[in-house]
């Protein structure tokens, strides 16, 4: 059966009503890319299909991938293998623990063979894309020119009409060069924005422009919460009761922090009365598999 088949795209569009973005003006949408699948959802499945769209399966016996031991993108590749019958190794940072985490327990459920390296390994290990003796190799977070293009398709099925600004969260790029590229191939006069989750002054500008070439991007580095899978009091509390008053779930990894920079840009001004937000949620809801104790 084709993953196509398992798959709820495209994802819709909702208005969100929030108190803090009503009493300033602002109209916030959320692309509800979550609801792509349970597990697979996302920018995990787009930069994934891009990836995946380029190789031939007959091409390869296996796909290799990797990642940290809370790795959303593990998840999702170990799920997309699993409807595919594709035979999958995820090579983990680190070494192996005494007791695996919910995150690596459900890669092997999905039938995932795990492999551990040393941090000092891993750093060391060849992980560009590509087929190497026969496996499929995708790096990490599916970060590659392939993943940007399957990223691409976030905007592509959305009627973008009537929307001055877009933001979304990221870790490498490779998302936000997708969509930058998407809106200037189609002509769009639309600010895109990225919030940057881990800590490090400029560093997904300079990486947007040296290894993606785009550059007609605002990226906010402030909102990180004390950097990657770092949380605080006031994000749990913000994402607490947005999930209160909206039903959408966020994570502490990525969307809270998006959201929570939103809402900031909103109450400062810096996203003026009368401006058309579209927020893309990009799943990874697994997040709270690690950070259930801050609840």
């Amino acid at each position: 059966m084709s993953i196509d088949n398992h798959l709820n795209i495209p994802s819709p569009v909702c208005k969100v009503s929030v108190d803090w973005a009503n009493a300033n003006g602002v109209e916030l949408y959320i692309k509800r890319d979550d609801l792509i699948h349970p597990i697979i959802s996302g920018n995990k499945w787009r930069k994934l299909s891009g990836i995946l769209r380029k190789y031939e399966k007959a091409n390869y016996n296996g796909i290799t991938t990797f990642g940290g031991a809370f790795s959303n993108h593990l998840v999702a590749t170990a799920c997309a293998c699993s409807i595919n019958k594709i035979r999958c190794t995820g090579i983990i940072r680190g070494e192996k623990p005494t007791n695996l985490n919910a995150v690596l327990k459900l890669c092997i459920l999905y039938g995932m063979h795990l492999k551990f390296v040393t941090r000092a390994e891993y750093k060391d290990i060849n992980r560009t894309e590509g087929v190497k003796n026969g496996e499929l190799f995708i790096p990490e977070g599916g970060a590659s020119l392939e993943g940007t293009i399957g990223c691409e398709t976030i905007l592509k099925e959305t009627t973008l009409t009537g929307f001055n600004e877009i933001f979304v969260a990221c870790g490498t790029g490779t998302t936000l060069a997708g969509m930058a590229n998407y809106l200037k191939r189609e002509g769009f006069r639309i600010q895109l924005n990225g919030v940057q989750v881990l800590k490090g002054p400029g560093y997904i500008k300079s990486d947007l422009a040296s290894i993606f070439n785009v550059e007609d991007v605002t990226v906010y580095d402030q909102f990180h919460c004390g950097g990657y899978a770092k949380t605080t009091s006031e994000l749990v509390e913000f994402i607490t009761d947005f999930t209160k008053s909206t039903g959408i779930l966020l994570d502490p990894i990525y969307t809270g922090k998006l959201l929570l920079a939103i809402k900031t840009l909103i109450d400062n001004k810096t996203i003026k009365p009368g401006t058309k937000v579209l927020a893309i949620h990009t799943g990874g809801l697994t997040g709270w598999f690690g950070k259930a104790d801050l609840l």
